[in-house]
Parts: C-alpha cells; structure tokens; sequence
C-alpha cells in the first residue's frame, strides 16, 4: 500500500513539473514570436523612412545585439505573470535600450491591463505608462514594450503591471531588470 502511495506521489510530482515547463516553453515560443514580430514591424517602419541615411550600406536591416536579458513570474490569483526583460543594443555600440514582454495565459478576457515604469528615490517620483493590452478570448495576454529608454542595469527602475478597470496592481519588479538583483513586488516597489 506504501508503495502504491509512493508511486502515485512520484507519477503526480512528474507530471506537474511536466505541466510547468511546458507552460514555460510556451510562454519563451511566443515571447519570441513577439520579438520576431516586433522587430519585422520596426525595421520596415525604418526602411521606409528616408532612404540616404547615414550608415547605410544597403544590406538588409541590422539585427539587434542582445546585452543581457531575464524572465521573472509575478503570482497572480489565476496563475503566474511572465515578464521577459531584455536590454537590446540597435547596433554594436550603441546605447541599450529595454523592452519589456508581458505574458499571462489567466487574464480575465477581454480585460485591460497597463505597464507603469518610475524610479526610486527623489523628492518628487513620478511614474510613466509604457504599453497597455487586452486578453484575448482565451485569456492570453500580451503586451510588448520596445525600444525604452530606460535602464535596465539600474537598481532604482521599477516596473508595474496593473488592471486598467480598477487600477489594482498585479505586480512589479524593481531593478536592475538585467543582471541579477531584482526584487518582485505585490503592491507597491520596495524602495
């Protein structure tokens, strides 16, 4: 009977751990279909700007260079919040910029939910929307926020996900949002 126990524990430890990192390749395949997408989008909006700039050796778009990048889960009452944070340098030497991949696949469909990004410290802290986006019918959510002009080393930067509706925050993650060091937050940026 002991055994019996053992091996059912066993068999349902495994297929829950199945089940999470199939949820988390999911999660990464569409994140980096949203990339994809996003950079497609951007470098036609560029090509189709003006033609003679500076630079240009007419080879095709320049691909991004990847500076560094982390994936961090917010708990949310129907399941966890992915964030992908990634800090994406336009051409080699340039300046990083951050974007930011939200994901949830137990949004409330056909809710609204909104990015806020500010900064610790200071006499007088203001934050900014960065993306908004709506769950689809299934609940899936994505909302992608490119080309930030905001540090991603920066241990004073924070980040906010939050309902449109109410305004009820989901979750946050407080800087460096590469690196290592970042805390998550449930309300309000631990800072």
């Amino acid at each position: 009977m002991v055994v019996i126990a053992v091996l059912l524990a066993g068999t349902g430890t495994a297929a829950y751990l199945a089940l999470l990192v199939a949820r988390q390749d999911h999660t990464i395949d569409g994140l980096r279909a949203d990339l994809r997408s996003t950079a497609r989008q951007t470098s036609a909006a560029g090509s189709s700007g003006a033609s003679g700039a500076s630079g240009s050796s007419g080879s095709g778009p320049v691909l991004p260079v990847d500076a560094g990048s982390a994936m961090f889960t917010l708990p949310e009452a129907g399941g966890p919040l992915s964030v992908v944070a990634a800090a994406v340098r336009p051409r080699p030497g340039s300046a990083a910029l951050t974007w930011l991949f939200i994901y949830d696949r137990h949004a409330e469909p056909g809710e609204r939910y909104g990015v806020l990004e500010g900064t610790c410290g200071g006499q007088f802290v203001t934050s900014s929307d960065l993306a908004d986006g709506t769950a689809d019918r299934q609940g899936d959510l994505t909302i992608v926020a490119p080309n930030l002009a905001i540090s991603s080393q920066a241990p004073d930067v924070w980040i906010l996900v939050y309902r449109w509706v109410d305004g009820a925050t989901i979750g946050g993650i407080q800087g460096p949002l590469v690196g290592g060091g970042a805390k998550t937050f449930r309300t309000t940026p631990p800072c």
